[in-house]
């Protein structure tokens, strides 16, 4: 079901969540079969959600299959508070933290501004306007810290809201909102250079 809320598109998952939950439950009582849909289901999208954090090719396959590993072994404490791609994006999200570190990367940043406001695009369900963006982007999301890539990532692809991105990635909302603020300021300072 879809409806419109002010200038944004809201559509219901409602039927992905249920399905995702299903298996999950599945998956806790060693449902292999599960675990292959779920993985079938999430693959893309964890691809590209990593490779935006890590940007290391070779790397991204180890973590998405460490996710899947974490999801087989953690599958009975998934408790529905959070929707499961929530959840397993959560797990994507640490996964990838821990690689970088176990690389030497450190990704840590002190950030002081806040960002008030929730900008989502209209439609984050259309395939062509998000692969149109992520061309245009993509030198541009290269120059952006792994943390700014994931809330740019989650927000504007992944249609999650500052509070489930803040629980993602165990910190406040409010460090959320200025990893978005430090983003969109680089990121319109490299799109304005390339004009």
């Amino acid at each position: 079901m879809n409806s419109t809320q002010g200038n944004v598109l809201v559509t219901d998952n409602s039927g992905h969540r249920n399905r995702d939950a299903d298996l999950i439950a599945r998956i806790a009582k060693l449902d292999e079969k599960a675990l292959e849909l779920l993985y079938q289901n999430f693959y893309t999208r964890l691809f590209r959600f990593i490779s935006r954090i890590i940007r290391k090719e070779e790397l991204i396959g180890e973590v998405i299959n460490d996710v899947m590993y974490v999801v087989w072994e953690k599958a009975e404490t998934y408790n529905q508070q959070c929707q499961p791609s929530t959840w397993i994006f959560g797990i994507a999200y640490n996964k990838a933290r821990q690689s970088l570190r176990n690389a030497g990367y450190n990704d840590d940043e002190s950030l002081n501004e806040l960002d008030g406001d929730n900008l989502v695009f209209a439609d984050n369900n259309c395939a062509l306007n998000q692969l149109e963006m992520t061309n245009w982007l993509e030198p541009a999301l290269d120059m952006l810290s792994p943390d700014q890539r994931a809330v740019i990532e989650l927000t504007y692809f992944e249609g999650l809201h500052y509070s489930e991105i803040a629980i993602l990635m165990d910190c406040p909302e409010n460090t959320v909102k200025t990893r978005m603020h430090h983003a969109r300021k680089k990121l319109a300072l490299l799109l304005k250079d390339n004009e």
